[in-house]
């Protein structure tokens, strides 16, 4: 990889881990009815603290990450209505709106801000184009120890696809590449820059490999529609859709998404509702023999039989003894 891209994502790397300062006290008097004029006091220097009118910046609704806790944001804004915002939100200048910003790192304290009704939050403003500004967003989003998997694999996506100028089709086809050529399965040789760029995003990521990435995330990219359009919107916490994603049947799983969000369930409250589709679809199967053929109702029953430990209760293990003897008698000597 060249120098220059290494240094671009060192440099990211020190803009999002710089040292938060605590704020200067909100100017007043002369400095800060001047500076009202424009929503903010004027940086004397890039990432200095500043005060910006919360109205004026501008959060990205296509950022990867898109849940928060509602009680994780009300105590947030509680602490600021006491405290104020202790670290400062990263931002840029927007481009062709005057004294107007982009938020680059901190939508949580951004959102809390809100609720607290803050009027004005600190800031460090930065000067950067576009695929940085992206870059930033998806880094500090990924060193978030909260960011569900899903949300993750959308950032590393992001990640891949700018820095490589490719299309999510084409970064899933280099990976595959990536993985048939490091078994010697291809003769297709994945050029020297776009294997160096690939690394180099994982290294930054920190927690991920290629090959990781590959088998274990790519497939959530292939979600049915209906459970990425929640993910999307944040209506549901990843753990929970996770849960229901455990229901096979579509129109079911769709129907329990739709009470998740509806009756705000909790995980329990999921895990049970699916618990309970699975056991009435087991009987259902049961239920109707004339469908399935008899060596799969003997397989069926047999999973059902592990599943349910019926030999824990002595009863119910005499019984499937005699049975299980019965079946045996069936064999042919």
């Amino acid at each position: 990889m060249s120098s220059s891209k290494q240094n671009r994502f060192k440099g990211l790397m020190q803009v999002i881990r710089q040292e938060s300062t605590t704020p200067e006290p909100e100017p007043t008097g002369a400095i800060a009815s001047k500076a009202s004029a424009k929503g903010v006091n004027p940086p004397q220097k890039q990432s200095d603290v500043v005060w910006v009118t919360l109205g004026k910046i501008q959060r990205d609704p296509s950022q990867s990450r898109r849940y928060f806790d509602p009680d994780e944001l009300n105590n947030m804004a509680a602490s600021m209505k006491a405290v104020g915002v202790i670290d400062p939100l990263s931002v840029r200048l927007r481009p062709g709106k005057a004294g107007e910003y982009d938020l680059l790192a901190g939508e949580k304290r951004h959102r809390s801000a809100k609720i607290a009704g803050l009027k004005k939050v600190p800031v460090r403003v930065f000067e950067v184009d576009d695929q940085t500004a992206e870059d930033i967003k998806a880094i500090s989003n990924l060193q978030r120890s909260d960011l569900n998997k899903w949300e993750e694999t959308n950032a590393v996506m992001g990640m891949l696809c700018r820095n490589l100028g490719k299309t999510q089709a084409e970064v899933i086809s280099l990976l595959n590449q990536m993985a048939n050529q490091k078994r010697g399965l291809t003769d297709n040789v994945v050029r020297k820059e776009d294997w160096q760029t690939v690394e180099e995003v994982f290294t930054v990521v920190g927690r991920l490999t290629p090959e990781s990435f590959r088998k274990h995330r790519v497939p959530l990219m292939k979600l049915p529609e209906s459970i990425q359009t929640v993910l999307q919107q944040g209506s549901l916490h990843y753990t929970k859709v996770n849960e229901i994603l455990k229901v096979k049947d579509p129109e079911a799983q769709r129907q329990l998404l739709e009470q998740a969000i509806a009756q705000n369930l909790s995980v329990s409250q999921v895990q049970a509702e699916v618990q309970a589709l699975r056991q009435a679809k087991a009987r259902a199967d049961v239920a109707e023999p004339a469908t399935v053929s008899l060596p799969q109702r003997l397989t069926l029953v047999t999973q059902q039989l592990k599943k349910a430990k019926v030999w824990d209760d002595p009863k119910k293990k005499r019984r499937l003894e005699k049975l299980l003897t019965e079946l045996s008698s069936l064999l042919p000597d």
